[in-house]
């Protein structure tokens, strides 16, 4: 074990800090080390300090501990209360396979694509309509099928905006270019989709 800590880090990315900018931080990081075939997540403390060149620097300390990443995970799944109880199940199944194995655009970008699966198949959409259009078609504070007419006009506005805003702001990005994002960036936005898909299926159909 001594041998495998001491061996050169492959890789290693800070995913979680605890008292952030303090002099002492705690850090949970993913790393990987050559001599081990697994990565592991390592908990520690940090103490606030400055290199060489005066520059501000956080040293690793003795206090902490470290797992191999399946079995923090295995942890953590049963001792805590798992996401899937708020999620919306259709995004559990679409999305939390992908989430799980990192592959955060994938995961997000099927959450958001079904809210327009959804409302193309509630209002039977035509072909041309998609995306952030169909989104203000289906919610137009005046006439979308969608719309909640007992809400204040001023708060239709605002929800149409809000879903066809998170819609362009989190989907359309994962589909033209590569967007940089970690576990807990990528689950926010699915619980946003998440949200977001709980209204649409409440909404009743007005023609």
């Amino acid at each position: 074990m001594k041998n495998e800590i001491e061996a050169k880090i492959e890789y290693q990315k800070v995913i979680g800090e605890v008292n952030s900018g303090g002099y002492q931080p705690i850090r949970v990081t993913r790393v990987k080390y050559k001599a081990s075939a697994e990565t592991h997540i390592d908990i520690r403390k940090f103490q606030r300090g400055y290199d060489d060149e005066g520059e501000e620097k956080f040293f690793p300390t003795k206090i902490g501990f470290r797992f191999l990443e399946h079995e923090f995970r295995r942890v953590v799944k049963k001792y805590t209360l798992m996401p899937e109880t708020y999620v919306h199940p259709l995004i559990v199944r679409k999305s939390f396979n992908l989430l799980n194995d990192s592959q955060f655009e994938s995961a997000v970008f099927q959450a958001f694509k079904i809210i327009e699966t959804r409302i193309r198949e509630k209002i039977s959409a035509d072909p041309e309509d998609v995306g952030v259009k169909l989104i203000r078609k289906a919610f137009h504070p005046e006439n979308g099928p969608l719309t909640d007419y007992d809400l204040p006009i001023a708060e239709r506005e605002a929800f149409c905006n809000y879903i066809a805003g998170a819609f362009g702001y989190y989907k359309n990005p994962c589909s033209h270019r590569d967007v940089e994002m970690d576990f807990i960036s990528a689950f926010e936005r699915i619980v946003i989709a998440s949200d977001l898909l709980k209204v649409i299926e409440k909404s009743k159909f007005n023609k």
